[in-house]
């Protein structure tokens, strides 16, 4: 079976002089599989996910989206993607929103007035009539979600998809998340939360600086007995550098009668 997203030896940097923010990735994503891409931030996990996604070009290396070109249309009607921070015009309403994106999507008037209820339905949103502008950051990620999967993506990328949200709605994202894999959809999770990933990924890649310190399933990264924070935690603080002490000012308060 093809490969959904394969990338090689992937090099990218934002001007000359920087330190390059992907350095040689080299990751690859099967039908039905969850891949969770992890690092502290500045690894270069949203360099990899913009390179994926066609809004960057690599500076070197090659990558390819359902076997073409990131940049392709035909790729891009089969991907969805969900970013960290969703902004949407303030002004709208959700279901206007999700309708504008089921246009881009080229559906049909019966295809919307089926998919947009359910899709929205699923991000508990059905009843919501209030403009974008009073959405709280868990309902405008809701929303973004929901406009990832509008179009039963075959690739679903999702950049920190439960940070705002509440223990209901990360469980309703994991359990979306199960039902994509058994339906034949890849998902990419790039998430700081490592008890998520652990709960829903087939697979895991740490990144740190640009580079993959440690890829594998996720028996294969995180031994028996073991957890996915302690791993990543062993492998990444030896590279990045220690938190500073609090400032005097506050040991000086806490010393204080």
């Amino acid at each position: 079976m093809a490969a959904v997203v394969s990338v090689e030896q992937l090099r990218k940097r934002y001007r000359r002089r920087d330190p390059w923010a992907v350095d040689g990735v080299t990751i690859q994503l099967e039908p039905g599989q969850a891949f969770g891409l992890l690092g502290p931030n500045g690894a270069g996990k949203s360099t990899v996910v913009k390179v994926i996604a066609g809004l960057l070009r690599p500076d070197s290396g090659s990558v390819s989206l359902f076997g073409s070109d990131p940049g392709t249309p035909t790729s891009r009607t089969e991907l969805g993607f969900a970013p960290e921070d969703p902004d949407f015009p303030k002004f709208l309403r959700a279901r206007e929103v999700m309708d504008y994106f089921a246009s881009l999507l080229g559906l049909d008037d019966i295809e919307r007035k089926r998919r947009i209820p359910e899709t929205l339905a699923f991000a508990g949103l059905d009843t919501e009539r209030r403009q974008i502008r009073q959405f709280s950051k868990g309902m405008k990620q809701r929303l973004g979600i929901a406009q990832a999967i509008l179009g039963r993506p075959k690739l679903l990328i999702l950049d920190e998809p439960t940070a705002d949200l509440d223990p209901l709605g990360r469980r309703d994202v994991r359990a979306l998340i199960d039902r994509l894999k058994e339906s034949g959809v890849a998902v990419l999770l790039n998430s700081h939360l490592l008890s998520e990933v652990e709960l829903v990924c087939d697979t895991v890649a740490i990144m740190v600086k640009g580079r993959v310190l440690k890829e594998g399933t996720m028996a294969e990264v995180v031994p028996q007995g073991r957890n996915l924070e302690d791993v990543f935690v062993e492998l990444v603080q030896g590279l990045t550098p220690p938190h500073e002490q609090l400032p005097s000012f506050i040991s000086e308060q806490e010393r204080k009668p």
